[in-house]
């Protein structure tokens, strides 16, 4: 049998092996026909056979991002990006001018600010946005996402005033006189978050297009798109799976539907998107919020805050009842958890779901595990859940010494921190992600974090807590093969075998020869996704 497209190549890393290989991939249709030695790509070439050298340069498996907020990283991508700004008026003013450049109508949208870059280091207020915007209702994302910041406008048509309640898990920020200032924490961000996030199937579709195309020119062709997020639950499976039929996805998409939601619902969206672009079969709650606001959950005290060990985003009889029943029904479930005392509840959660009904189909996973204990490593190989992690919050703090990780946690248990290669030896897997919008979905930016381990200063001098490093190899496998396992599809995806779907990258350099620094500022010169090439550098040049 002839292949329709081979690609000839001096490093090919099959996500396999350990190391990459002098060989040949061919491609049949939208698989795999054969992946081998040069000197047997010969019989696979023929008259029709489109030839692909790629030389020196590295040729993968396509990205698979195993954990995205989809829509709100469309959005990110769509509208104004605050990383930049250094005070609260400099953010309002970069906020209005994009606006001016950029109309739209309706609710404005903003993301990725930071009140600990800012000079000042002092939360918003929601007066600043006023004088620039009186008449429509503002929503800013901070770049932890689990803050926002909005004006007056979004508070009256939340109903939210001086006398509105803290939620459970949550909290307004408040002015001396008790009124709301404009900040929302953690689960308050839901009191305009489920207004200002609920978007029409023309938004979704319009929010999802600008994801894809960021994607392709990043080489990610897989994606678990991590829905919930307070009060939204942003994007629905049945307008991807439209979409999916109307041929208009480049991107594979696994839907997290909400873990408090209809699981009966889930469950009828899983047995109805079985298709090779659109899955549904997981769920995905919060158990605790981040460090940085003292809202993870933690076995001890913060450091910086005696007597504060974090907060529930939940319930957490909620949760294990929730998790038993997902179990129960086969939907495989991805938790947010990042403290010590929030990973070891969802772990005793998972064990009580599996004591309950014992072991089916679902591949249970933890979302980020900043911090967690030796006694509990272990449990992920014991349970067989999977580690979820982003290695490129590790560099959310530009500098080591802003790292504001060393304060809350104190010295000794920032170095217990990120421990991606405990995690990968002990549960034997490891799915990598990105978090998008937190950080930008680009692939290389967690490779070249993961490999050094270092800020953005360069510090600490060997990388923070460096015995967590992962080999290039490592790092690859776990935005491949291992995102794929986290979603049961590593017999179709995650690496180049015979008989798999043919979804391939070739990047324009060998990732496993340049420097670290270099991985950074690595490219996708081609990406093909069911043996089409959907994206080409040269040809966008």
């Amino acid at each position: 049998m002839k292949a329709d497209l081979l690609i000839r190549g001096n490093v090919i890393f099959d996500s396999v092996a350990d190391k990459p290989f002098d060989g040949f991939v061919a491609v049949k249709g939208n698989k795999i026909l054969k992946v081998g030695p040069p000197n047997g790509a010969a019989e696979f070439i023929g008259e029709g056979t489109r030839m692909i050298d790629s030389g020196d340069r590295l040729v993968m498996p396509g990205f698979h991002d195993s954990h995205t907020h989809l829509l709100l990283a469309g959005m990110y991508k769509a509208c104004v990006n605050l990383g930049a700004a250094r005070s609260e008026e400099e953010a309002a003013q970069m906020l209005y001018g994009f606006e001016k450049s950029h109309p739209t109508e309706g609710w404005v949208y903003g993301f990725n600010w930071y009140h600990v870059f800012w000079e000042n280091k002092v939360l918003p207020t929601r007066y600043t946005l006023d004088r620039y915007f009186p008449d429509r209702p503002v929503f800013l994302v901070n770049a932890e996402a689990h803050g926002a910041w909005v004006n007056s406008k979004a508070l009256e048509l939340a109903g939210v005033t001086k006398d509105t309640p803290d939620p459970f898990g949550g909290e307004v920020a408040r002015l001396e006189d008790g009124e709301p200032s404009g900040f929302l924490y953690e689960g308050a961000v839901a009191y305009t978050g489920s207004l200002a996030l609920k978007l029409s199937p023309e938004k979704e579709k319009f929010y999802l297009k600008k994801y894809m195309e960021s994607a392709a020119p990043l080489g990610i062709t897989s994606l678990v798109d991590v829905q919930p997020y307070f009060g939204a639950n942003m994007g629905d499976a049945k307008t991807y799976k439209a979409m999916e039929d109307e041929g208009e996805l480049s991107v594979r998409i696994h839907v997290a539907s909400d873990l408090f939601g209809d699981l009966d619902a889930a469950v009828r969206n899983a047995a109805c998107c079985t298709g090779g672009k659109v899955r549904a079969n997981l769920v995905k709650q919060f158990v605790d919020g981040v460090f940085t606001t003292h809202t993870a959950l933690m076995l001890d005290d913060y450091t910086d805050a005696p007597g504060n060990r974090g907060i529930q985003l939940c319930r957490l009889d909620k949760i294990e009842n929730a998790v038993k029943e997902a179990h129960k029904r086969d939907l495989s479930i991805k938790i947010h958890a990042i403290g010590d005392r929030a990973i070891r509840f969802t772990l005793d959660c998972y064990e009580g779901a599996i004591k309950a009904y014992g072991r089916n189909r679902a591949r249970h996973a933890i979302e980020h595990i900043e911090l967690v204990s030796d006694e509990d490593v272990q449990r992920f190989r014991e349970l067989e859940i999977i580690p979820s992690v982003q290695p490129e919050h590790l560099g959310l703090m530009p500098t080591w010494d802003g790292e504001e990780y060393r304060y809350v946690l104190g010295e000794e248990r920032a170095g217990q921190t990120w421990r991606f290669k405990t995690l990968l030896d002990t549960a034997g897997v490891i799915a990598l992600g990105s978090d998008c919008p937190v950080v930008d979905n680009n692939p290389f930016f967690a490779i070249h974090r993961g490999v050094t381990r270092l800020h953005d200063d360069d510090l600490p001098l060997g990388g923070w807590n460096p015995k967590e490093k992962l080999t290039v190899a490592e790092l690859i496998k776990g935005y491949t093969c291992g995102s794929a396992y986290g979603v049961s599809r590593e017999e179709e995806l995650g690496t180049l075998e015979e008989g798999k779907l043919a979804d391939i990258v070739i990047i324009d350099r060998n990732l496993f020869e340049v420097s670290p620094e270099s991985i950074r500022e690595a490219k996708v010169d081609m990406t093909i996704m069911d043996g089409k090439i959907i994206y080409s550098r040269k040809e966008q040049k």
